[in-house]
This record gives structure tokens, C-alpha cells and sequence, in this order.
């Protein structure tokens, strides 16, 4: 063997291959970590914001029904309050109406609720619903009489008084044109406050 032979270094085509595994592997391992930056793992992350927008529509529709039922309580605790010769206005007089005439009963096709006042016009509500067989519930709250007349067009359904401080029921016929005129006016000389529901079994 000559001395150049002997003395010539090693090829470097094993030493480059064993340096490049080592820096993959070495580059794999250093990709491989993991942080918690609080937020679920990447493929679930939309499921988790629908259910999160979901919570809050959940909690803001529940705080928005605690809110009307606290206005309700109000309101009945001021219509409750007031005395029966002082009409009841807004709010109050809503939820007298919706007291007295709740929408319990079949299928609620209108309500309206107003003051009449004695020596004064009428006081006309209008209904479009659709024609057929209804019930008409009102009442009203004072200290005397009102009275209520129902029309379609130039015909009379009904017409008669009745005692404040309950709840009265009569049938009536819708009419083909689906349109009543329902008209309050104080049997008296007190003002009453006045209210209606439509309804159809």
C-alpha cells in the first residue's frame, strides 16, 4: 500500500448523510412543542364560538324576560294601586288589560285598551282579522257603566252597557270583510278605562 492512500481522509458522503438525519431529527423534535393559549385545539375552535354566541343570546334573552317581568310587576302594582276614579294611562293601563282579559282563551285575534270619557265621542278601535265565528271579552275599570258597540260596515253586532271591574264575553260574527269597528264610550258621568280581546276558539 502506498503512503498517499493511507493518508488520504475518509469520504464525505456518509459523514453528510449522518449530518443531515441528525438535523431533521433534530429539527423535528424542536417543532414539536406545544403551548395553551386558552383557546380549544384548532379544529374545534368554531364549534366552541357558536356555542359561546349561543350562551350569550341565551343569557341576554333571559335578561331581556327578567327586565319585562319586572316592567309587568311595576305595572300591575301601579294599576293595582291607583285608585278607580283616576284613569290609568300607558304601561298601567296595558297591563290592567292584559289582567283582566289575558290571552288564555283560543286563539288572540286583537286587543286594544283606552280610556272613554264622559261627554267626549266614542272611543273607536278598529279589528281586521279574518271572517268567522269569534268571541268578543271586554271590560272596564271605574266607578260606574260603559258602553260598547260592535259594527261591520252600516250593520250592528252588538250594543249593550255593562258593569266596570269584571270581565264580560259575547259572540260575534266576523263579517266576510273581515273588519269590525269596536266603539267605548262612558255610560255616566266618571271616566272608565276600557279594554278588549278577539278571540276564536
Amino acid at each position: 500500500m502506498s503512503r498517499s492512500a493511507a493518508a488520504r481522509p475518509p469520504s464525505a458522503g456518509p459523514l453528510r448523510a449522518c449530518l443531515a438525519a441528525a438535523l431533521l431529527v433534530a429539527g423535528v423534535s424542536g417543532c414539536a412543542y406545544q403551548y395553551d393559549d386558552g383557546l380549544p385545539p384548532l379544529g374545534q375552535r368554531d364549534a366552541a364560538a357558536a356555542a359561546s354566541a349561543s350562551a350569550s343570546a341565551s343569557a341576554a334573552a333571559s335578561a331581556a324576560a327578567a327586565e319585562h317581568d319586572r316592567r309587568s310587576r311595576v305595572a300591575r302594582g301601579a294599576a293595582t294601586a291607583a285608585p278607580l276614579d283616576q284613569p290609568l294611562a300607558g304601561e298601567p293601563l296595558q297591563a290592567w288589560a292584559n289582567t283582566v282579559l289575558p290571552d288564555a282563551s283560543g286563539v288572540s285575534l286583537a286587543r286594544d285598551a283606552s280610556t272613554a270619557w264622559p261627554g267626549r265621542p266614542a272611543r273607536r278601535m278598529g279589528i281586521a282579522t279574518e271572517p268567522g265565528p269569534a268571541t268578543l271579552r271586554v271590560a272596564c275599570r271605574g266607578e260606574g257603566l260603559a258602553d260598547v258597540r260592535v259594527t261591520a260596515g252600516d250593520v250592528q253586532l252588538l250594543d249593550f252597557t255593562f258593569a266596570c271591574n269584571r270581565a264580560w264575553a259575547r259572540p260575534v260574527e266576523v263579517p266576510a270583510a273581515g273588519r269590525l269597528d269596536v266603539q267605548f264610550s262612558a255610560a255616566g258621568d266618571a271616566a272608565a278605562n276600557v279594554a278588549y280581546r278577539l278571540t276564536r276558539p
